[in-house]
């Protein structure tokens, strides 16, 4: 293989998969230029509890199978990692920066200072910073403005979002990257991630929730007005439905997964109530016939619970009624047929199925589905982040990571 310098890997480790994506950073790329995806691997999480590391050594085997696979199909090694942190590890907060101008007109010093006041916060004991989310700005009381450069001020206030991580496992994750042989440049928040790889500029505007289905958890992310609005995970997703599958029909979970895959549908009214399947390695032993429409009556019944709790959770929340663009569905979790129709049923709202597809060429194709969300996100993260020139390191991102976002949010 050869040494791409301007190539990365966006790495998303989840609880049931891990999902490796490189990328080429052209010399002289512009930042509205497509991002040219080059390989993609895939393997089975091995060591993880949830969304916490359990075995280093099988979760960093894990991330060495889907980075290699992706470096083969790249033909190129990549050295630095952009990694997502699942989201049930991160709390999310509110801070407001408030500087002085002194009348002067609002300059680029005045705006990274406003922001580095907002980000001086308190961090919740046993959690580290991962991003200081600059969303809008105010100039002398006029509220909603997304850059202040130029504008004649006596005071710039910045309103920020606060995202901290679990220490221990930002510790983990990094160990993991690191044992499998490749720099740990920046953890991402996973939605924050798979919300650059789905949503447009213009849903972010009128108000949108990212619904994103994995296999331990269900994340919600709720922007309005280019500003995130709500974040939440809640603990059940696609592994739930599939232990229901494994407990209704005595099946071990394998096999449960297996079926839901091949065979499993979101409305129990869109399959033939005649059709069979054939099972085997049942807990009841030997071979037998299962319905197609049981397990479709399985699914439905968990998926539609989770959904319903998904819009408690906006209720609650006061941003129900703020989404003028409705829900985006992303994970591997709401692979399966009629997902989308379920979810208008219960959110009587507009629905689509979110696949990453924003800024990308190259094998673009190949990662339209939505379980790679994440994982294409940390690329298109990465990208901004890390110039053709070489890599921004760690620390440096991180002082950055609010200029450089308000781009985007």
């Amino acid at each position: 293989m050869i040494q791409g310098a301007g190539s990365f890997v966006g790495v998303d480790v989840g609880s049931t998969k891990t999902c490796a994506v490189v990328v080429a950073v052209h010399p002289g790329r512009a930042r509205t230029d497509p991002l040219e995806i080059l390989g993609l691997g895939v393997s089975r999480s091995e060591g993880m509890n949830g969304s916490s590391v359990a075995d280093v050594d099988a979760a960093t085997r894990s991330v060495r199978a889907a980075v290699g696979q992706a470096e083969a199909m790249a033909g190129r090694e990549v050295e630095a990692a952009y990694v997502s942190v699942p989201s049930g590890s991160v709390r999310t907060s509110r801070s407001t920066g408030v500087l002085s101008v002194s009348g002067s007109e609002v300059t680029q010093a005045h705006v990274k200072r406003v922001q580095e006041v907002g980000r001086a916060v308190p961090i919740p004991p046993g959690h580290e910073l991962i991003h200081a989310l600059s969303q809008q700005y105010s100039v002398d009381g006029r509220d909603g403005i997304r850059d202040p450069l130029g504008m004649s001020a006596t005071r710039l206030e910045a309103d920020i979002c606060i995202v901290t991580a679990d220490m221990a496992i930002c510790r983990d994750l990094s160990r993991v990257i690191d044992r499998a042989g490749y720099r740990p440049d920046e953890l991402v928040m996973a939605p924050l991630a798979t919300a650059l790889a789905v949503l447009d500029d213009s849903e972010r505007e009128e108000g949108v929730a990212l619904v994103e289905i994995g296999g331990a958890t269900t994340d919600v992310l709720v922007y309005g007005g280019n500003r995130i609005l709500h974040a939440a995970t809640l603990p059940w997703g696609g592994g739930t439905v599939t232990r229901d599958i494994a407990r209704g029909l005595g099946l071990h979970e394998d096999e449960a997964a297996q079926l839901k895959q091949r065979y499993g549908s979101a409305r129990r009214d869109a399959v033939d109530s005649r059709e069979l399947l054939d099972v085997s390695g049942a807990r009841h032993g030997g071979a037998r016939r299962v319905s197609r429409e049981l397990l479709a009556h399985i699914i439905e019944q968990r998926l539609d619970e989770i959904l319903g709790l998904v819009y408690d959770e906006l209720d609650g929340s006061g941003t129900l009624n703020r989404l003028g663009a409705g829900i985006v569905l992303s994970g591997g979790g709401v692979s399966l047929a009629y997902t989308d129709d379920l979810a208008r049923s219960v959110f009587n709202l507009p629905v689509r199925i979110g696949v990453p597809s924003l800024g990308i060429t190259g094998m673009a194709d190949s990662v339209a589905l939505p379980s790679y969300g994440t994982a294409v996100g940390l690329t298109l993260y990465g990208a901004t982040r890390a110039p053709a020139g070489g890599f921004v390191g760690a620390t440096r991102a991180f002082a950055r990571v609010g200029e450089w976002l308000r781009e985007f949010f």
